[in-house]
């Protein structure tokens, strides 16, 4: 049959494919060249003008001709004869045919399909890339690794890399650009300007470019990469499967937050969408984290500072959210100068947040269809200086500082700086600003406020007050209102639904405890505090130089009797203290502290700091409830009351020490109530993705353009790395899933005679239907012995006492320390009284674990009897896996709730391994007695801790 095409008429101008013939076409080819970088469809003829909705052709056979439209349903009109245009009668499978051949849908699902085909060459350069990002490979070094393995890997250069990994992520940066000297984007009320209007210099230069941007990583793409991955489905499952229990705090879930938000309507822009949050299972609660870093520890004079940007999916469980590949990068606000606005660098993610809230389709793997995907930003989270920007709050050294509550400051003449007690100074009553006076006070009496009664901030009370600022006539009775409010104005992150001010920024653990309270109260003892300088009366809270001394000493030898996993090398505190950084303290805070500080602190000032310890550990519980944050109330009020009284002395001269970080403590009870425990929001993961920008600024020049591409580049890298269960060098027995044998091992082990009696004596005491003496004949000569435990499900990893070599390099951290359970009869001082056996812990040095093989459960009760009268599993083989353990001597006191000491080491006995719970720290110390004593550091009592020998990137058994 033969086509006239020239007859056809073609009434919807969207199947118009040119005004060529078709005979005219000539068919194009797909080229998979790879190598240079060609995806594109190409023709030989070069007059072809084929066009594509795609701007390309695929690689099939010839399309069918464009039928005609049908005739309107009412229309007279006969259809068409084959022998009057050429056609036969057009039916509804012809124009679904034609739909598969020309729909635009399609030709972008089969572009994608392409595009999300990997060779095996493109997979390997893709974990290599991420290798490479993850492990600070340079450029350089990555082009040797290339050519030198290049006969038996073939890896792409990086630059198609990037160009891949930009194809299957989908993120597309959002250009923005902005001021040379960072005083704001050129984004909402400053997008038409070509000058800044804070320091009038241009926006581009001469070429028309931007002189400088700030690129901002989309976070919805990934989003809906995570439901192209099963394994991803599961686990962000947590949210919705988490379960709710009443007086509970163990998650941000449990927050009066996020209880609020599930029973709220979503309103975007004033316009009620009819959902809830939260209302569908895979919605997505997310916490956003920024924190200015300085790249270069030693500047030469300039600033060099950038603001990194990143969020945390809080539908993770808490074991993956905070790992470096499940960080959300969306952005670096470059440098080197601190931003004047803010909000306008915010813009582009408010945005996103907002179509966020509204909801994106989003394809389920696991399903097989679409759905609406949303997601909603719950918390943000960073130090003070950051928060008081995206809060546009005065912050620090404002006359209202505090951005939970409303109190006023003080100020101090001298150092020209507002700060915050609870009561006022005693000596200067002139100094006390009239919104903390209080007129019926005596002269002596103390006034001020009470800590249990704080002038609380509000949402509503923000906003009226914001409404107050923006009815002002002129721009002086703004700033006038804004100072007595400790505001700025509105903030950009207000138009986010599911952000409310100030209840949506909780204080930050990190900063607020071991970068600023915990220091700065340590500098008071050691006298090194710049504040103390000029104080003439004397400070019986400052150590002696000797005790100093003696206290870096005992910090730094303790880092031998400490396991590389409870911490990391302790410096000596006394001279390289700088060298302290947030694990750092919070490790010597909680654990070492008490230990080296018992004896030598005065006995009012330990008492003092050892209820911040008992503040820190409840804050650091895994576990919480309700009832113990508001005891928790009452703690802190006490302990802050109790620094005023001992320190400040509610002297003018003194008002230095109670600065908004002493006075920020008051209120992080409350943020758990409302966002969660500490540890779902401290900034231990914005340290460590601060840590990967800083790493890779090597470029003095240009360090922002690079810092720009490794965000771009991270953002795209999502390469899972699979964790073994179990590697080649560790063993499992039956009924020993949870502790896990590693070599070293000694496969023909002979136990001597006192490990031989020990063993006997074990199995006599939990068998003593046998004779010891039955037993100890029964016992096999030989067995192996084993050198390290590791315990499952995120345990710890134990070396015995027997693998330690001490002359090593990896000898110098002792792991062979554990906590153990066993049975003891409570009456066992008391012959008279009948047996009562109850729980007990100890502590003792693990000498190493035996691996023992019995021909039957039991020996036989006499030697003639034949082994076919017992039971069959009676007769069958089985195999103890035991503890050799040699505990610290009188110790039966639980080291989680009390400081437990000894001297010396007592008896040696055996014990079953699962019995072995967790490893322990020890900490030599002369505070008390001049000969000396160990002190027990045992954090298996539900202490949450950041840990950043993380799986991801695997560790070495040796630093164990």
């Amino acid at each position: 049959m033969r086509v006239d095409y020239d007859q056809m008429e073609i009434e919807d101008e969207s199947m118009v494919m040119g005004e060529n013939h078709i005979d005219d076409f000539d068919y194009p080819a797909f080229n998979y060249d790879y190598n240079n970088e060609q995806m594109e469809y190409s023709s030989d003829s070069k007059s072809s003008k084929a066009p594509s909705s795609t701007g390309s052709w695929l690689n099939i056979p010839t399309p069918p001709p464009s039928p005609p439209p049908p005739p309107p349903p009412d229309s007279d009109e006969e259809s068409p004869s084959e022998d009057e245009d050429g056609f036969i009668q057009v039916t509804e499978e012809d124009y679904r045919e034609y739909e598969r051949w020309y729909a635009e849908d399609d030709m972008i699902e089969l572009t994608e399909m392409l595009v999300e085909t990997l060779t095996e060459e493109e997979i390997a350069s893709i974990k290599m890339s991420a290798i490479r990002l993850f492990g600070h490979i340079s450029q350089r070094d990555y082009e040797r690794i290339r050519y030198s393995f290049k006969e038996n890997i073939r890896l792409m250069s990086i630059y198609r890399i990037h160009k891949r990994l930009a194809k299957l992520s989908g993120i597309d940066p959002i250009t923005v650009d902005c001021c040379i000297d960072i005083c704001h984007a050129f984004t909402g009320c400053y997008a038409d300007e070509v000058v800044c209007s804070e320091c009038n210099k241009p926006r581009f230069d001469s070429k028309g470019k931007p002189y400088k941007v700030f690129e901002y990583l989309p976070m919805t793409p990934r989003f809906q990469g995570y439901f192209n991955n099963p394994d991803m489905v599961k686990a962000m499952n947590h949210r919705h499967e988490y379960p709710l229990e009443p007086g509970r705090i163990d998650e941000y879930f449990d927050s009066t937050n996020y209880a609020d938000l599930c029973k709220s309507d979503i309103i975007v822009e004033g316009v009620n969408l009819g959902v809830k949050f939260f209302g569908h299972r895979r919605d997505i609660a997310y916490m956003v984290m920024l924190d200015g870093v300085e790249l270069f520890d030693q500047a030469t004079g300039s600033k060099s500072t950038c603001w990194p940007i990143m969020a945390q999916n809080l539908n993770l469980p808490a074991s993956q959210r905070a790992k470096l590949r499940n960080i959300i990068p969306l952005g670096v606000i470059p440098g080197p100068n601190q931003p004047k606005d803010f909000d306008s660098f915010l813009e582009p993610f408010v945005e996103e947040a907002l179509d966020q809230a509204r909801g994106v389709e989003t394809f389920d793997v696991t399903t097989g269809k679409k759905f609406t995907l949303r997601a909603h930003p719950v918390i943000v989270s960073g130090d003070m200086q950051a928060i008081k920007h995206v809060t546009q709050m005065k912050g620090p050294n404002g006359k209202f500082p505090c951005r939970a509550c409303e109190i006023g400051g003080v100020y101090h003449t001298c150092r020209r700086t507002y700060y915050i007690p609870l009561i006022n100074p005693v000596n200067r009553p002139d100094a006390i600003p009239d919104n903390r006076y209080d007129p019926d006070a005596k002269p002596g009496d103390h006034t001020g406020f009470d800590p249990l009664d704080l002038p609380l901030r509000t949402p509503r009370r923000i906003a009226r007050q914001l409404d107050k600022m923006d009815a002002a006539i002129t721009k002086a009775q703004r700033e006038e209102l804004g100072t007595r409010f400790g505001l700025n104005g509105d903030s950009i992150l207000d138009r986010i639904p599911s952000i409310k001010r100030p209840n949506s920024y909780p204080h930050e653990f990190l900063h607020l405890f071991l970068l600023n309270h915990g220091p700065e109260l340590f500098s008071l003892w050691a006298g090194t505090h710049s504040g103390l300088e000029g104080l003439d009366e004397p400070l019986d809270f400052v150590l002696p130089l000797c005790h100093r001394i003696a206290i870096g000493e005992e910090t730094e030898d303790s880092t031998r009797w400490i396991p590389a996993r409870m911490s990391r090398p302790m410096p000596n505190i006394h001279t390289c203290i700088s060298a302290y950084c947030g694990e750092s303290w919070s490790s010597w805070l909680v654990y070492i502290g008490p230990i080296v500080l018992r004896g030598r602190l005065p006995e009012k000032y330990y008492n003092h700091y050892l209820e911040l310890v008992d503040i820190l550990k409840c804050l650091l519980s895994v576990t919480n409830t309700r009832a113990r944050i508001e005891q928790l109330k009452l703690d802190v009020a006490r302990y802050v009351e109790r620094f005023e009284e001992l320190y400040y002395q509610y002297k003018y001269e003194r008002l230095f020490l109670c600065k908004l970080t002493l006075h920020a403590i008051l209120h992080v009870p409350d943020d758990v109530i409302r966002c969660g425990p500490v540890w779902v929001h401290w900034s231990f993961s914005m340290e460590r993705y601060c840590r990967e920008i800083t790493f890779c600024a090597k470029s003095k020049v240009l360090p922002y353009t690079t810092i720009s591409k490794h965000a771009l580049l991270f953002g795209k890298n999502d390469m899972p790395i699979a964790e073994a269960a179990l590697s080649k060098m560790e063993r499992t027995y039956p009924g020993y899933e949870t502790h896990i044998l590693r070599f070293p091992c000694l496969r023909e082990f002979q136990p001597n005679k006192h490990v031989r009696q020990r063993l006997a004596a074990y199995f006599h005491t939990n068998q003593p239907d046998h004779s010891y003496q039955e037993w100890y004949k029964f016992l096999p000569k030989r067995c192996e012995r084993w050198g390290k435990l590791r315990i499952a499900e995120g345990g710890d990893c134990i070396r015995a006492a027997v693998a330690c070599n001490p002359t090593s390099v990896y000898g110098k951290r002792d792991s062979s320390f554990v906590r153990y359970s066993y049975e003891k009869d409570k009456n066992e001082n008391d012959p008279r009284a009948s047996v009562n056996m109850i729980s007990a812990v100890g502590y003792g040095r693990l000498d190493f674990i035996l691996a023992l093989t019995l021909p039957r459960k039991t020996p036989p009760q006499r030697e003639s009897q034949s082994d076919t009268n017992g039971d069959d599993e009676d007769l069958e083989a089985i195999t103890h896996v035991l503890a050799h353990i040699t505990e610290a001597k009188d110790v039966d006191q639980d080291a989680t709730v009390e400081l437990v000491t000894y001297r010396d080491y007592g008896r040696s006995f055996i014990l079953d391994v699962k019995n072995v719970e967790n490893v322990a720290g020890r900490v030599w110390t002369r505070g008390v007695r001049r000969t000396g004593e160990w002190a027990i550091i045992d954090r298996s009592g539900g202490v949450a801790r950041a840990e950043f020998n993380v799986e991801e990137h695997g560790s070495d058994d040796e630093e164990q």
